[in-house]
């Protein structure tokens, strides 16, 4: 792989992939909506000439046709967030798949935990055979990771404000720290044998959300509280956003079936929960920022 194009490379797991794919001595296209992001990853990375940037909307095929000339492998990520809108996820993959067919590049996409209950399966972003490869990833945290359950209840652990119970936290689920997710997913595209296969990324191993959040608060020097929604909060919260239990649901079920999907990867190393999670806490508090989405408000 000499040449690769991260689609929306302004989100968190595209900025910790061009970072790692520019590590590995890889020319990168770095292709977002944003231009600010796109001036943040320049600065960023100013002092090498393997990163160019490229701006358009991920479902626009000219566009992304285009930046995409040359290039080995198309990367892109879906349902990493919360947030996350299907119809632009459909857009995002038969833009990418068209321009994988006009160029002959290869595509790789990772999939987590935030696919919607009345979603079907993402399309499969190429056609069948040994060009394309999926990677279904658990919950990623990191500094740059934002718009997720696991986000969430670390800001408000930072900001020392209880955490409200959108999930059980006594459940234990995998969680992978996105600088990991970055560094197998870039493994998995540079091995012939991968494409053509599904996989699925393993974390550090199961943990519950409150021992998550104890080694956060070992960091802020606070232990953490939750709060239950019940009552007139539940019923506000599925009136705003009536599809918010839906998606709760099918987060657990992700996690749950997470193992079943493809061929297992885990790299060599992930990083400690422990070190992870104190790296993450502590940008956040460099940061000071305390302006993200509360799912539950």
């Amino acid at each position: 792989m000499l040449k690769a194009m991260v689609v929306r490379a302004g989100s968190g797991w595209g900025k910790a992939l061009v970072k790692q794919l520019i590590g590995a001595n890889v020319e990168v296209v770095a292709y977002s909506g944003s231009q600010r992001k796109l001036d943040a990853l320049e600065e960023a990375f100013s002092s090498t000439s393997l990163l160019r940037t490229a701006r358009g909307e991920a479902g626009n095929r000219s566009k992304l046709l285009a930046a995409a000339e040359g290039v080995d492998v198309i990367f892109c990520g879906v349902y990493l967030t919360y947030d996350d809108k299907p119809e632009k996820v459909r857009r995002m993959l038969e833009a990418v798949r068209s321009a994988a067919a006009a160029t002959g590049a290869r595509t790789v996409t990772l999939e987590g935990v935030y696919l919607p209950a009345d979603e079907e399966e993402p399309m499969h972003p190429n056609l069948p055979g040994a060009t394309s490869m999926r990677i279904f990833s658990p919950e990623l945290y990191g500094e740059a990771v934002s718009n997720t359950l696991i986000h969430y209840a670390l800001r408000k652990v930072v900001q020392g404000k209880p955490v409200k119970l959108l999930i059980d936290p006594s459940v234990k689920r995998d969680y992978l720290y996105v600088d990991d997710a970055a560094r197998y997913v870039v493994e998995l595209a540079s091995m012939e044998s991968s494409y053509g296969g599904d996989w699925h990324l393993r974390g550090k191993g199961p943990i519950t959300q409150t021992e998550l959040l104890d080694l956060a608060g070992s960091v802020v020097q606070a232990v953490p509280h939750f709060e239950s929604i019940g009552g007139w909060q539940r019923r506000l919260l599925q009136w705003y956003e009536p599809k918010v239990k839906q998606m709760l649901d099918r987060y657990e079920g992700r996690f749950h079936d997470l193992g079943t999907y493809g061929t297992e990867y885990g790299g060599l190393s992930p990083a400690p929960y422990q070190e992870g999670i104190a790296s993450t806490v502590k940008r956040m508090l460099e940061k000071n920022d305390h302006s993200i989405p509360n799912p539950a408000k």
